[in-house]
């Protein structure tokens, strides 16, 4: 409601008289650039290198021309590269690595900086902007993949100009907007295997002589990528845009969109088996088996569901294990935004309010025999900026922005052994203000400082109750409660347990540790009820500090310290209930240029990251009484992140262009211990150990003591490179375009503890497409194939305790099609 009200006054004002000249309308938020340039990034001479606007810095600016690390994935990359999704877009950029870890959340990490944790009551380390608008939920960046100008991607952390959150980068998603004085279309339509029917389309329809209104739409569905149905797709979604200049110096414009995702996630597939070894004197290891399963198997098919079936559970005193349910989503988001602009003699006033809102209704499989959770999320932001010049010599931006937003949801991890059912609020209000000066001294020199100061509060406020089925002290291979059922998913306390208690087990509030009169084959179902009312406020000034030196119009050095900020969060563990935020320090030298007319361009960036108090989030004890098994997250220690990044771009000749994007990157943790639970047996880890206590509010507890420093970070290949060629071939009123790439990523950690099999190995994989295309671009017909390897590199591992297995997540397999496309 906040924000419609918040829009409402530019609704109106869209419509008053006004005389009016028609302009281009700029990117989400910039405030107009003193630099002639093609805001939509085409090339302007065949003969060059095109010039591309970005607006990462808030204003409109030539990426060539600014001293920042950033990737620019411009709207016909983007359809090349199949991007629909936010996942999609690490096959656009050697530095950033995406992945769905069940449901609708996607996971980003920059240069081995992220948040593998998907829970609503944690935040993201990559601030992530559509239209202007931060998004405050991972899970809310689907639906708007259609329709765009461009997607910026800036590296390393944005403390100043983008806040809270973006400690790993930034990822702006910009639609096209409205153009006056014109009548245009487009509409693309395709076809593929798995299925797969997509399409998008646009119409912009002038409004009179000072206004102009913009429709938009897409539709995505596809069958399961998995054996068993699951990693399907069926997603659409709209997005209208009125724009109108009021005055010479006003314009207003208002954007509204909705999205739906349907279909399933995938349920990812069974690595293998962790089957604890013993000799003479006791424990000897673990031997890791592997399922024999290839990564498009599922965890539904019948070869899978026996393979679980076949697992011992310790806890339960039995096997036979089966999945009770099968994935789904059914998510809706919407929002609302106006962009208010008013340009003066001194500089021009930008004001963005803006209300999103999601509704998520979705249920998911992987290592767990189900999870199923409903969200609620309503987020209102309001930024205001002004930017302004003092003659040539001095550019300043000043703003602030206000963001609040409000979380009710309920969740249910059904784990064989650990059930929790939890229901919780959250809430976040956050105040900043920021600014930021570039000085002049000299021809070519530029000197900037700016700096942000934010204050976070957060609210949490919950209940949940962690269910433990448990049979005594069986051992395998007997099954000594061969009785004891397992769970189905049930979706209230009340149903749970019933199910047991008219079974004739009983459901106890009895600490797991003191259980009198129990005897093997005695099944019990424990209770540890739980009550989180939590408060956080943190208060963080953020900085940025670069110098910049012209050599030429097209050639020019850079070096930068930037400082960033990532929020603190919750947990649903007692004594254990928040954990503080963690900073990042980036140290940055680069050099942008463009030689031979501007038809090579050669960029190279060094960087050094200083990354402290990194959040880290596993299974681990509370210190409640009695102390349960929780999912937690906990500030563990520091990293240091450096490295290399090579861009190049060549236009051999004016129908051939090359493309190399290389990263060299090193990571090391410096410090990372945490601690988890010892229930007899040590952690499934390659990293050192040993035995010691944990004090809760019931005594002591015995726990493992992990020390993970010296090991690189999760998602972070020393290599990688992206490699492409394009070759237009003029044939009269056609042309054919020829184009072949590949991307090549080392081999990387991708889960935590670094078990052997939670390595991806190094891969390649490459793309092709054909187009016969119209010499004036208003038509197209496309062949394509991706990943022609069939190359589906291990993304996401997770542990099943209970039944001792792995089973993992991947990248999609090989995709082809065609694509037509259409335009007046």
């Amino acid at each position: 409601m906040k924000g419609l009200l918040f829009c409402s006054a530019a609704v109106g004002a869209l419509f008053a008289t006004a005389p009016a000249l028609a302009q281009d309308s700029g990117a989400a938020g910039a405030a107009p650039s003193r630099q002639a340039g093609n805001a939509a990034g085409v090339t302007l001479d065949a003969n060059q290198l095109a010039e591309i606007i970005v607006t990462a810095q808030r204003v409109e600016e030539n990426s060539q021309r600014i001293p920042l690390a950033l990737d620019v994935i411009d709207s016909g990359e983007l359809t090349r590269q199949n991007v629909v999704r936010a996942e999609d877009l690490s096959r656009t950029s050697t530095a950033l690595s995406a992945s769905s870890s069940g449901g609708p959340t996607a996971i980003f990490y920059v240069r081995g900086v992220g948040n593998g944790t998907v829970n609503a009551y944690s935040d993201p380390a990559i601030a992530f902007n559509y239209d202007g608008v931060y998004i405050g939920r991972p899970s809310s960046t689907s639906g708007m993949f259609y329709d765009l100008q461009r997607v910026e991607l800036l590296k390393g952390p944005q403390g100043t100009l983008y806040g809270r959150n973006a400690t790993a980068g930034a990822i702006n998603v910009i639609p096209k907007r409205p153009q006056i004085g014109e009548l245009s279309g487009e509409i693309t339509a395709g076809y593929g295997n798995y299925d797969w029917y997509s399409g998008q389309a646009a119409l912009n329809v002038p409004i009179g002589d000072r206004g102009a209104f913009r429709l938009s739409g897409t539709v995505s569905n596809h069958d399961g990528f998995q054996k068993d149905g699951t990693g399907s797709q069926n997603e659409y979604g709209a997005r209208a845009q009125v724009y109108a200049e009021l005055t010479e110096a006003l314009n207003v414009r208002v954007a509204a969109d909705y999205a739906h995702q349907g279909g399933s996630s995938s349920s990812g597939y069974y690595i293998g088996a962790i089957n604890p070894t013993f000799g003479p004197g006791g424990f000897t290891g673990y031997q890791f088996v592997p399922s024999g399963f290839g990564p498009g198997e599922g965890v539904h098919t019948p070869a899978a569901e026996a393979y679980l079936a076949s697992r011992f559970s310790t806890q339960l005193g039995r096997a036979g294990a089966t999945l009770s349910s099968y994935p789904y989503n059914d998510n809706d988001y919407w929002g609302v935004t106006a962009e208010i602009n008013w340009s003066t003699d001194a500089g021009t006033l930008t004001v963005q309010p803006a209300y999103r809102e999601a509704s998520l209704d979705y249920q998911f499989t992987n290592s767990m025999r189900a999870g199923f959770s409903q969200e609620k999320d309503q987020q209102t932001s309001v930024e205001a900026r002004w930017a302004g010049d003092i003659g040539t010599s001095v550019d300043y931006l000043l703003g602030a922005i206000y963001f609040n937003e409000a979380i009710d949801a309920r969740a249910i991890y059904n784990q064989l052994s650990l059930i929790p059912f939890q229901a919780f609020s959250s809430k976040t209000e956050s105040y900043a203000g920021f600014g930021k000066v570039t000085v002049h001294p000299v021809e070519g020199l530029s000197l900037t400082a700016g700096g942000r100061y934010t204050s976070d509060r957060k609210r949490f406020d919950g209940d949940a109750t962690v269910y433990l089925p448990f049979c005594g002290n069986p051992a395998p291979p007997q099954d000594f409660c061969p009785n004891l059922p397992f769970t189905p998913l049930l979706y209230n306390q009340a149903d749970f347990e019933s199910f047991y208690q008219t079974r004739g087990i009983p459901v106890t509030p009895v600490p797991l540790y003191v259980l009198p009169g129990y005897v093997d084959g005695t099944p019990f179902v424990l209770r540890a009820p739980m009550s989180i009312d939590s408060a956080l406020h943190n208060d963080k000034f953020t900085y940025r500090l670069a110098a910049q030196y012209d050599f030429t119009p097209s050639n020019m050095v850079y070096a930068s310290f930037e400082t960033g900020y990532h929020a603190g969060g919750f947990s649903f563990a007692r004594g254990l209930e928040s954990y503080e935020p963690e900073s990042i320090d980036a140290y940055t030298i680069g050099s942008k240029n463009r030689f031979f007319g501007r038809k090579l361009q050669l960029n190279l960036e060094a960087f050094l990251w200083k990354y402290k108090n990194q959040q880290f989030s596993q299974y681990g004890y509370d210190l409640g009484n009695p102390p349960s098994t929780v999912y937690l997250t906990r500030n563990i220690g520091n990293s240091t992140i450096k490295g290399l990044d090579l861009d190049v771009e060549w236009l051999a000749t004016p129908t051939t262009l090359l493309q190399a994007n290389v990263q060299y990157l090193d990571t090391k943790y410096d410090s990372f211990v945490y601690f988890t639970p010892n229930q007899g047996l040590p952690p499934i880890t390659s990293c050192p150990y040993a035995p010691t206590t944990q004090n809760t509010a019931s005594g002591t507890i015995s726990v493992f003591k992990v020390d993970c420093s010296g090991f690189p970070a999760f998602n972070s290949p020393k290599w990688a490179f992206n490699v492409n060629a394009r070759q237009t071939v003029p044939l009269g009123k056609v042309k054919f375009v020829l184009e072949a790439g590949t991307r090549y990523r080392a081999g990387t950690w991708v889960a935590a503890d670094y078990p052997t099999y939670t390595r991806a190995s190094a891969n390649f994989v490459s793309n092709a497409s054909i187009t016969l295309a119209s010499e004036d671009n208003r038509w197209f017909v496309t062949a394509y194939i991706l990943n022609i390897e069939d190359e589906r590199r291990l993304a996401a591992v997770q542990n099943n305790s209970a039944a001792s297995l792995a089973a993992g997540g991947t990248e999609q397999p090989r995709t082809y099609g065609i694509r037509v496309g259409s335009k007046f």
